[in-house]
């Protein structure tokens, strides 16, 4: 009997090649957290800023989000996806039945302009949404925990595959990894000449690459990498400002609060305070 030979294609004539879009930076999630809550007594909260993303969804009407003066109705008609650092007020004339999603995505090479997109419950995301919300029903496991970390990422998945935004186009290898390097260690010394040696090209080649593929030069993006990962340090961790200023790669607390205001518009401390009296209230 003839031995058989593993099937190596990764790609055929006939399928679509996704590498390319795993490239783009489109995904993956990582998600903080999935929250339901059938009956919350108080969801009044004013000026909600945060540097990770939001999923709002209301099984039943009554609450709405306000965000410049536009009033966005919660219901069970509709959903709503709120890009990082947009500012919005949460509404609760009555009792908020309330699932929620918090997570993170990179998007290199695309804008997301800050205000909330009303995304319709369809037939694809309705009964997700309804599993997630049993699934939340279910006593606390490891194993349901899991089950809802999948059907988040699923449920996110759907979601962005409706947005009409223009994709990012597809990144060379080199700077992929270039790009996987900056988000797995913000700490190191990340000069051009660094950077470049790493994609193995030369400087001059590197920034020119860089700059066409995601619109800024590599100075710029590491320093706004170093600066959305240290907000969802502050918001998500108890570590003080000055190990989150090494952890991700500034000199010292001062540059640190200084550039970290200049981009939110407040210091780290001050942050981290709004995000904790959202939580706590």
């Amino acid at each position: 009997m003839p031995a058989r030979r593993k099937y190596l294609n990764y790609t055929t004539p006939w399928g679509v090649d996704l590498a390319r879009v795993a490239q783009s930076g489109w995904t993956p999630f990582l998600i903080h957290e999935s929250g339901y809550q059938p009956a919350l007594e108080d969801w009044n909260h004013q000026g909600v800023d945060s540097p990770f993303w939001r999923f709002y969804h209301n099984p039943k009407p009554g609450c709405h989000l306000l965000f410049q003066r536009r009033k966005i109705p919660l219901g069970p008609q509709c959903a709503v996806l709120i890009p990082a650092d947009t500012v919005f007020d949460c509404c609760g004339p009555v009792r908020a039945s309330h699932f929620w999603l918090h997570f993170t995505t990179a998007r290199p090479g695309v804008k997301m302009v800050p205000e909330p997109i009303v995304i319709a419950v369809d037939d694809a995301l309705r009964p997700m949404l309804r599993q997630l919300v049993a699934t939340h029903r279910q006593p606390q496991t490891e194993l349901r925990d899991h089950r809802l970390h999948h059907l988040s990422a699923a449920l996110l998945h759907t979601v962005f595959a409706t947005l009409e935004t223009d994709a990012p186009l597809a990144l060379p290898e080199r700077i992929a990894a270039v790009l996987a390097f900056i988000a797995r260690a913000p700490h190191s010394r990340l000069t051009n000449p660094f950077l470049a040696e790493r994609a193995g090209m030369s400087v001059e080649r590197f920034i020119r690459a860089f700059r066409e593929h995601l619109g800024q030069t590599p100075a710029a993006y590491v320093l706004s990498t170093r600066l959305r990962l240290a907000g969802e340090a502050l918001a998500l961790t108890d570590k003080t400002i000055d190990q989150i200023a090494v952890e991700f790669g500034f000199p010292n607390r001062h540059y640190f609060s200084r550039m970290f205001a200049r981009q939110v518009g407040c210091g780290p401390g001050e942050f981290r305070a709004r995000q904790r009296e959202r939580k706590d209230g």
